[in-house]
């Protein structure tokens, strides 16, 4: 028998025997081989995330398998994927002009309704998906999509090798984001903002600034901050930090209101970015960088620290003090 990880509201999860429905149309089966956890999950199941439901399977970082696909699907049955977190209809306005994150049809995995990869198989729809390389090492690419969020989110600035970098949050994804800075645009001075002392030890062992507070970091002296964390922040802070025309772009979703001081904006001509999910072009990328990766030396390669079974992810769950990421194999296996 096989099973889910079930988050049915603020802090409940359990796991549940897997129920097994037709493939919609359009869709492909997945054998999940590998999984990750997102911050996002994290935030569904403390109850703050702004827009996914409960009852909700969660997990939609992942290598699978494809076991049942349609008759004129892209992936032959026995293919590796990695997914982008949503799907998209192809027709609407946006999709039109490669918007595809903004599709009018989106649709949301690991939301009510919809499958997660903390389960042995996932349904994804085929406007997701992008092939694991044959020839590479398959379970790096559970960072694909997240790698995917952070090229997307950099092609909206200019990043120059001679900026001064702050990163707010030394989690997977303020990681990825030093890593991008540092591997594809050459930038050397990268500091990361966290005040969780273990996650800054890591990334300062990965050989970047580590600052605990906004005191450490003398005012007017960063080129670009990149909000990469969902906690509370103080952007007076943030912008006192920036230099003049600084650019601020914010990743990840927020877990609390935040406010803005339009006057320092406008005094120090800053230029802000939001930037939201990515593109099946932003994943191929992702996945070509990681390929690139396994015959470099890369830091992508210390991203992930731990490997987990599904046994032990509910508990891994409640857990305030990780680092990295951590890989579950073989979701839905309780052995």
């Amino acid at each position: 028998m096989h099973y889910s990880l079930i988050c049915t509201g603020k802090g409940k999860q359990h796991y549940a025997p897997e129920l097994s429905e037709p493939v919609p149309c359009d869709f492909l089966r997945l054998e999940v081989n590998f999984a990750t956890i997102c911050g996002s999950d994290y935030m569904v199941l403390q109850g703050t995330h702004p827009y996914k439901k409960y009852p909700a399977i969660l997990g939609h970082e992942l290598v699978g398998k494809v076991v049942q696909n349609s008759e004129n699907s892209r992936f032959q049955c026995g293919e590796l994927v990695t997914a982008l977190s949503y799907g998209s209809c192809g027709r609407c306005d946006y999709c039109q002009k490669r918007l595809t994150n903004h599709c009018s049809e989106k649709i949301t995995y690991n939301t009510a309704g919809s499958s997660g990869a903390f389960s042995r198989h996932m349904d994804v729809h085929e406007s997701s998906l992008v092939a694991v390389p044959e020839d590479a090492a398959p379970h790096d690419f559970v960072l694909a999509e997240p790698l995917s969020i952070v090229l997307h989110a950099l092609q909206k600035v200019s990043v120059q090798a001679s900026d001064n970098v702050l990163i707010i949050g030394a989690g997977a994804m303020g990681l990825l984001s030093a890593i991008v800075c540092r591997e594809v645009h050459d930038v050397s001075n990268v500091t990361l903002l966290e005040t969780h002392p273990s996650r800054g030890a890591f990334a300062k062992s990965l050989g970047f600034l580590n600052a605990a507070q906004f005191g450490d970091i003398p005012q007017n002296s960063v080129d670009l901050i990149i909000v990469a964390g969902g906690s509370a922040l103080d952007f007076d802070q943030a912008l006192s930090r920036l230099n003049i025309g600084g650019t601020l772009v914010l990743i990840s979703y927020f877990d609390s209101p935040s406010q803005l001081d339009m006057n320092t904006i406008v005094r120090k001509e800053i230029r802000l970015a939001g930037s939201f999910l990515s593109t099946l072009d932003d994943l191929n990328s992702a996945v070509e960088m990681i390929k690139h990766s396994q015959q470099a030396a890369s830091l992508l390669s210390k991203v992930v620290v731990e490997h987990i079974s599904f046994a032990q992810l509910k508990d891994f769950m409640q857990r305030t003090d990780t680092i990295g990421k951590t890989i579950v194999a073989s979701p839905g296996v309780i052995s």
